[in-house]
């Protein structure tokens, strides 16, 4: 075992996060071991997703579904509706899909084989490494994009994380250890939290910073090297916010596929990187209040104009909308994007 690793398992045990999904060092020791459901959970959360964030979402996530067969049972609506706000939906729905292959096949047990773990919905080779490491203390390598950060940092791997997997995987076999692989695994995500942070890493803290070659020549600053951004293309079109009555609005279930699919929203035209003509959805006193709400999405910027509808046609197709009474609403049950949309529709 090198000595940055024995350095970096002790700063755990004295330094790391004590979060709902996990079991601490000394937890361990006392006997206590990881949930594998927890670890699961946590790690699908946990995609594209800061801690932080996770935290409150994971707590009432257990607190409804505390199980596999209980998650098993749920209605992709009702996840959907509790992702609300995590983004990546996708995610969501594959863990209601992994949760029912569990229940069906795996007597809603979570599978300790790499192979078998990689063939189920929303697993890929981090997930599955993590799970086999930190759930069941088995000896595997795990690199997020925080753990590739703080490679790059300790060998001065002097090229973009893109160009440089390989290598960096190369070198994580060097100080990942046999045994305790899943305690070394979370003890680079803390350290790269509290010490090796993305800017302004704190090496004066840093209990490895006289093996590190990038502090030792001066690079820590410049590595991991930054890949040129790639200018996202700005997409636009119109929602539109209809009102019945005074305390009464409209929403509409999104097509299960695609942006935002499955999830609850203001009807939209499409979105397109030119301006067009408006389609109204249904027959309504539509007025245009050159109001914009803008949302970033991971590969593109959309501006949706918004459109205040009055007077809506009694005849509009009531089975495709749903009927929301202000007083009763609860904005978290709408994604980012359309929770914007409604703030700036009820301040007009």
């Amino acid at each position: 075992m090198s000595i940055i690793t024995k350095t970096l398992l002790k700063w755990y045990l004295d330094n790391g996060r004590i979060l709902p999904w996990r079991v601490s060092p000394k937890d361990a020791k006392a006997g206590q071991t990881p949930d594998p459901y927890k670890v699961w959970i946590s790690e699908i959360m946990l995609q594209q997703t800061t801690v932080n964030t996770v935290i409150p979402y994971f707590k009432k996530f257990i607190k409804k579904w505390n199980c596999i067969d209980k998650l098993s049972q749920a209605n992709e609506n009702d996840i959907l509706a509790f992702w609300a706000g995590l983004g990546y939906y996708a995610r969501g729905r594959n863990l209601l899909k992994c949760a029912r292959e569990l229940a069906e096949k795996f007597d809603s047990k979570i599978p300790n084989d790499k192979e078998v773990l990689l063939g189920l919905p929303g697993i890929g080779e981090y997930t599955a490494s993590a799970i086999r490491s930190i759930a069941f203390g088995e000896s595997e390598v795990v690199i997020d994009s925080n753990i590739e950060r703080v490679v790059c940092r300790i060998f001065c791997i002097k090229k973009p994380i893109k160009q440089s997997k390989k290598n960096i995987k190369k070198y994580a076999h060097l100080l990942f250890p046999e045994y305790n692989s899943g305690d070394f695994a979370q003890a680079l995500m803390d350290f790269a939290n509290f010490i090796c942070k993305p800017k302004k890493p704190n090496c004066t803290l840093c209990p490895i910073a006289k093996s590190c070659l990038s502090f030792q020549n001066d690079e820590v600053d410049n590595i991991p090297i930054k890949p040129t951004k790639k200018i996202k293309p700005l997409k636009k079109g119109y929602v539109f916010f209809a009102k019945i009555n005074p305390n009464m609005f409209l929403l509409e279930r999104r097509p299960s596929e695609g942006i935002l699919g499955g999830l609850l929203g203001f009807p939209t035209s499409t979105w397109d990187e030119r301006k067009f003509e408006t389609t109204y959805p249904f027959e309504a006193k539509w007025t245009h209040i050159n109001k914009v709400v803008t949302h970033q999405f991971s590969h593109f910027k959309l501006e949706l104009e918004i459109v205040l509808g009055e007077k809506v046609d009694p005849q509009f197709d009531n089975s495709k909308y749903l009927a929301i009474e202000d007083v009763n609403f609860d904005l978290m049950a709408l994604p980012t994007l359309m929770r914007k949309v409604y703030i700036k529709a009820i301040q007009i």
